[in-house]
């Protein structure tokens, strides 16, 4: 998904300007012809204003997970605090425990990905973006899928929602 970085970061914090200037830059870079017609939006307030803008969706994907998966997750992902790069203690961990494969620098769990962070952050969820589903759905465009045990399979499931994929 597309969040233009011309006011994402105080489009969070609810502020009314910084809706109107991403949906400004948002619709710039569509008419221009320099991103695709896809966006994110948080909550319904955001979702109205990219509407008053003019920019409307064909499709909206809500991709179900449980807050348990999503917690366990998250709890598992690492990442180098010195070059960046992704682990997760699981799926793909460092060959050798807490030091990166790239550049030796430690391998740590970031805050934000914490349980009782991811916990906070799922209230959140709950309370402010959750409601987006039954707003999309009331205009016909919400796609509910079941996430799947892989990135392309989760892919699959989206496509065939979208009727982009054939059988």
């Amino acid at each position: 998904f597309f969040s233009p970085t011309n006011g994402y970061d105080r489009l969070a914090d609810g502020e009314e300007q910084a809706i109107q200037d991403y949906c400004a830059g948002y619709k710039t870079f569509l008419d221009e012809g320099k991103i695709e017609r896809e966006c994110v939006t948080y909550t319904i307030a955001q979702a109205e204003a990219l509407e008053k803008a003019g920019i409307q969706f064909d499709h909206v994907i809500s991709i179900e997970i449980s807050d348990e998966e999503i917690e366990a997750r998250m709890e598992g992902r690492r990442g180098c605090s010195k070059c960046g790069a992704p682990y997760h203690i699981k799926a793909k961990p460092p060959k050798q425990e807490g030091v990166c494969d790239s550049c030796g620098g430690p391998v740590v769990q970031r805050d934000d990905d914490k349980p009782e962070t991811v916990r906070g952050r799922l209230e959140v969820y709950h309370s402010e973006t959750e409601p987006l589903k039954d707003y999309y759905k009331e205009k016909g465009i919400l796609n509910v899928v079941d996430n799947q045990p892989t990135i392309a399979g989760t892919t699959e499931v989206i496509l065939e929602a979208l009727g982009l994929h054939e059988h």
